[in-house]
């Protein structure tokens, strides 16, 4: 009499759910434990404090639009929720793959500069920013792990962590790179200056106990630097010191999981022990290994062609490390929106319909890990497996974001309830009517702070007002509304439009703002006027533009 799949599964469920299924399998990892901390960086509350604000600071980028935690949202598991094409080194295929949007390109003046591919929106990393909870154990960092163990200060060249530094060599790197935080050219001289000019966390709301009581009559990061290192100075190694602290205190080992290798076999669900045995019985935990649920290796599991994205290869020169990528912890995976390093798959079902080779979902051989080959879950499996990953593994204070995995708003996470567009603008030449280039907040202290123009009349004159807001209705300028109030002019900054790859002209207008917290909630009104004489009434605008001053 053949043998009925769901007889298989009925035995399992019968046999799982009971103490007896901790010792079914190999056996189950430790618990995990806090990361181990490099004795040059110990751990202090001042630091921590410090760390975190970095870690939410929107004012350590270019254009005050990115903090880290823009890429690394602790409720979607520590990494990126958006979604950006990358077109990768085959321009438009039908699969292309997906990185982390980042800032719109800039040049070393910080004006905007038009990108061949992206244009003038946000351009997008190569690959998808992985989850930082739980980078603190890893030896190496980055999907190709160029973030080494020994930590130099970038500028002087001193060796401050001999071993144990990945993350202090992580923190830096996204702050002068010209596609996630910088314009080009960005120096870490400048990335100094600017910490010292603004208000700590100056965009932010929201603030959770600890940050609200830790900034409360701080006026400034130097004296938050005083406070974690005594003195105010602002360099290198002190934010990457910092930032690595406040990650090494997030420790997720708070899961159904972990109450059930602690002896509590009813943490998991009948399902979820289906899904942990399905898990045991793969080749999954060769790579997925060890209480944090990777060993740290670097694999190439055949998921895009590696001449497309050479991985490792790349740090080491060594061929057998061609479309090698780290393996991520499973620890929250449930939480990801997009998984794999290029975020191109959606589901946890996705991805394992792509380790079984299930219709639909392509491998790519070459130098690919014999073990990814051998993965085989049977069907009746799958749905259980998926929901061990999904629940059994996500920690609630993750999932919640409670303490110490609490957060701030971001500005960018209020931008469309706190920026309104007033009016429609004016149509210019060819019937098109000018935009403006995704407006940042904008932070007293800022500067960095700038309005730019896009979809206008190439290599004519561009003028942006500044006013409070209230401009009288059906006033004009030649046919185009007028959203600024002239009565209340504050400002007129005249700029050239340079002609850009799509044929239209672009400006960038500089206002750096004064640090007066007293300005914070004014509200201002923009608005770009574009001398054109392909325009009904000679003048074309944008809409207008009403933000608040933080």
């Amino acid at each position: 009499m053949p043998k009925l799949p769901w007889l298989s599964s009925l035995a399992l469920a019968l046999a799982l759910p009971t103490a007896a299924a901790a010792q079914i399998g190999p056996p189950p990892p430790p618990p995990l434990q806090p990361p181990p901390v490099p004795p040059q960086n110990p751990v202090s509350e001042a630091k921590r404090l410090l760390g975190k604000a970095l870690f939410f600071e929107e004012q350590l980028s270019s254009d005050d639009t990115m903090a880290c935690a823009t890429c690394h949202v602790i409720s979607a598991g520590g990494g990126d929720p958006r979604l950006g094409i990358d077109p990768g080194a085959l321009p438009g295929p039908a699969d292309d793959v997906r990185g982390s949007p980042g800032v719109v390109r800039s040049d070393a003046q910080n004006r905007y500069l038009p990108h061949l591919i992206f244009g003038l929106d946000p351009q997008v990393t190569g690959r998808s920013a992985p989850t930082m909870i739980g980078a603190a154990y890893a030896p190496e960092l980055f999907w190709d792990g160029r973030a080494r163990s020994s930590f130099s200060d970038p500028i002087s060249g001193q060796v401050l962590i001999p071993v144990g530094g990945a993350l202090e060599n992580q923190a830096l790197a996204p702050l002068t790179n010209s596609t996630e935080m910088a314009h080009d050219q960005r120096s870490l001289a400048q990335v100094f200056a600017k910490l010292a000019a603004v208000r700590p966390l100056a965009l932010a709301s929201d603030l959770p106990p600890d940050l609200a009581a830790g900034l409360a009559g701080i006026d400034s990061y130097g004296e938050l630097f005083q406070a974690a290192f005594g003195d105010a100075s602002i360099s290198a190694p002190r934010i990457a010191f910092a930032l690595a602290t406040y990650q090494r205190t997030l420790v997720p080992n708070q899961t159904p999981f972990d109450a059930f290798i602690a002896g509590q076999p009813a943490a998991l669900t009948p399902s979820q022990a289906q899904g942990l045995q399905a898990f045991n019985a793969t080749t999954c935990g060769v790579c997925h290994a060890g209480p944090l649920f990777t060993n740290h290796s670097f694999r190439n599991v055949g998921l895009r062609p590696w001449q497309e994205d050479s991985g490792r290869f790349a740090v080491t020169g060594l061929f057998g490390d061609r479309g090698r990528f780290k393996v991520p912890t499973l620890r929250n995976v449930g939480l990801k929106p997009r998984f794999m390093h290029t975020g191109q798959l959606a589901t946890l079902e996705q991805v394992i319909g792509f380790y079984v080779g299930a219709p639909g979902f392509q491998q790519f051989p070459e130098n690919q890990d014999p073990a990814v080959p051998a993965i085989n879950v049977p069907p009746q499996l799958r749905d259980e497996l998926a929901d061990f990953l999904r629940n059994g593994l996500t920690d609630p204070r993750v999932r919640d974001e409670l303490f110490p995995f609490d957060r701030p708003t971001l500005a960018s996470e209020r931008k469309s309830s706190e920026q309104l567009l007033l009016g429609l603008g004016h149509p210019g030449s060819a019937g098109v009517t000018p935009r403006w280039i995704a407006p940042p907040p904008a932070a007293l202290g800022s500067p960095d702070f700038r309005l730019g123009l896009r979809e206008a009349l190439p290599q004519s004159s561009a003028f942006l007002g500044l006013s409070l807001p209230g401009a009288p209705t059906g006033l004009t300028l030649g046919l185009a509304p007028l959203a600024v109030d002239p009565a209340s002019l504050l400002a007129l900054s005249a700029q050239p439009t340079l002609p850009g790859p799509t044929g239209f002209g672009h400006a960038t207008a500089p206002l750096p703002l004064p640090n007066q917290p007293a300005l914070s909630g004014l509200q201002l009104a923009a608005q770009w006027l574009i001398l054109d004489p392909g325009a009904n009434g000679q003048w074309s605008s944008t809409p207008g533009l009403q933000f608040p001053l933080h």
